[in-house]
């Protein structure tokens, strides 16, 4: 009887010629990279931010605001709509424009039942903004 070879049914390449063959997404064992290091070593390091994520940073950012005699802590960019309302509020026209093209802009003006050709404004605020619209005009 012929003794069978374990290695009989396998290709003449061994074990360890098949851990270094070289092809398509198998480079050379000596040029692969090494665990944990990058293929772009001189790219972005970590930690690097771009911009949008700069200014969301900037705008999210905590600020303490004086509220009468309390204080209190707001985003900035809530601390700037805040003083938006409250430059409007002390006459500034500029101020009183951009209020109401932001409360336009998200909806707060509109009529929630969608009806807005129902609503009207009294004789004074129709007054008040025109005289509103009318005085941003002229400073243009």
């Amino acid at each position: 009887m012929i003794a069978k070879n374990g290695n009989a049914g396998k290709s003449r390449h061994s074990v360890d010629s098949q851990k270094a063959m070289v092809g398509y997404g198998r480079p050379p064992v000596a040029t692969r990279f090494k665990p944990g290091t990058s293929g772009n070593p001189k790219g972005r390091p970590r930690g690097c931010k771009n911009l949008k994520t700069l200014i969301r940073e900037a705008m999210t950012a905590s600020i303490a605001i004086q509220e009468g005699d309390k204080s209190r802590r707001v985003s900035r960019l809530e601390g700037v709509v805040l003083r938006q309302v409250q430059s409007a509020l002390r006459g500034s026209d500029r101020a009183a424009l951009a209020v109401i093209k932001m409360a336009l802009q998200l909806g707060f003006l509109e009529d929630p039942a969608g009806n807005a050709s129902d609503v009207a404004l009294s004789k004074e605020d129709e007054r008040i903004l025109n005289a509103l619209v009318a005085r941003s005009r002229q400073d243009k």
